[in-house]
């Protein structure tokens, strides 16, 4: 079934006879882009993408300890661990990069032809997604800061609705094209899982605990859709140019902006009207933007430099909000949703 690639390594059952005991064993034992093949009661096949960052260990967590079980799944399952050699560098789960290069989780677009390390691993992982025809896939990740779980989709299909509920009750609907994994059209649901913050024990339970339930039902569709709250329209707040952004308790004379110290925990609530959100330069335009998913700027709406503080002007929930400078500056500050 499998075409034969030397940049990816395949593993089928008897892997589970000689699985590592421990995790660091099992990561080890991947040997860059990894694929191991479990046979089920039925021949549909289900896939899990997993460490697409090398710093988001829940994923593999659950994998690990899944593979360890006796279960027979209820169909063939797929996992891809997509970048076990960022996980590896050391110290361990601390870095997000393929070889430090490029965040693979924006390398996903179909036009995008380019042989670059980054992109060929991209296009070998949608091609061992779609091999196998299947019938759903997850893509399990950690938030980049402390977090409740959730979903990210862009449908609120049923299916789709259905899968979010293995794991969460929280879906948050964009059409925000990054070029993630989740974006891409394989003839399946696809949903990103963000289980939560890398370090946080609930965040490996809400993988392993979804990734049983995923394995285990023999119908995944038409069940508790209605279960599911959707958050709409996500706005991605980001860098403009080569700002910069630091963390503190106080206002950073070396950064552009400086984000509240404790910025992660606006992750796990509502954010006010009036929120204090960092610092900036006074009387001047933000060095951040708002954009949502028609590409419109939005930062006015959103956000108010009151002698060089800013508040929030409205009630609205963010989402992976970091207090961590490299993904902050590197990808995005964090997303939001405004609340009704």
């Amino acid at each position: 079934m499998s075409f034969l690639n030397p940049e990816i390594t395949y593993y089928d059952n008897a892997y589970r006879k000689i699985i590592p005991d421990t995790l660091l064993g099992f990561l080890r034992s991947l040997d860059g882009l990894t694929v191991i093949d479990i046979a089920g009661h039925s021949n549909h096949w289900r896939v899990v993408t997993t460490l697409i960052h090398g710093n988001e260990p829940s994923g593999l967590i659950a994998c690990h300890l899944w593979l360890k079980s006796d279960h027979i799944p209820a169909t063939n399952i797929r996992l891809i661990f997509c970048n076990p050699e960022a996980a590896k560098t050391k110290p361990f789960f601390t870095n997000r990069y393929i070889q430090h290069s490029a965040d693979l989780n924006r390398f996903f677009q179909h036009a995008d032809h380019s042989n670059s390390e980054v992109r060929v691993r991209a296009r070998n992982i949608t091609t061992l997604v779609n091999e196998v025809v299947p019938e759903a896939i997850v893509d399990l990740h950690n938030t980049s800061g402390a977090s409740s779980a959730f979903c990210v989709s862009v449908s609120e299909s049923p299916q789709h609705l259905d899968l979010a509920s293995l794991f969460t009750e929280r879906l948050i609907l964009t059409q925000l094209n990054v070029g993630a994994i989740m974006e891409q059209s394989f003839g399946a649901p696809i949903v990103t899982i963000e289980c939560g913050g890398s370090d946080e024990n609930e965040s490996h339970r809400v993988a392993s605990e979804g990734l049983y339930k995923y394995f285990d039902q023999q119908e995944l569709f038409n069940k508790v859709a209605n279960k599911v709250n959707v958050l709409r329209h996500p706005v991605r707040i980001e860098l403009t140019e080569d700002a910069s952004v630091g963390f503190s308790t106080h206002r950073l004379t070396t950064t552009d902006i400086t984000l509240r110290a404790d910025i992660e925990i606006l992750n796990r609530k509502p954010t006010v009207k009036e929120e204090f959100i960092g610092w900036c330069k006074p009387d001047t335009a933000f060095s951040f933007c708002a954009l949502d998913d028609q590409g419109i700027n939005r930062i006015d709406e959103l956000f108010e430099n009151r002698n060089g503080c800013i508040f929030s002007r409205i009630e609205m929930q963010l989402f992976m909000a970091t207090a961590v400078a490299e993904i902050a500056t590197k990808d995005c500050l964090f997303y939001t949703t405004v609340t009704d």
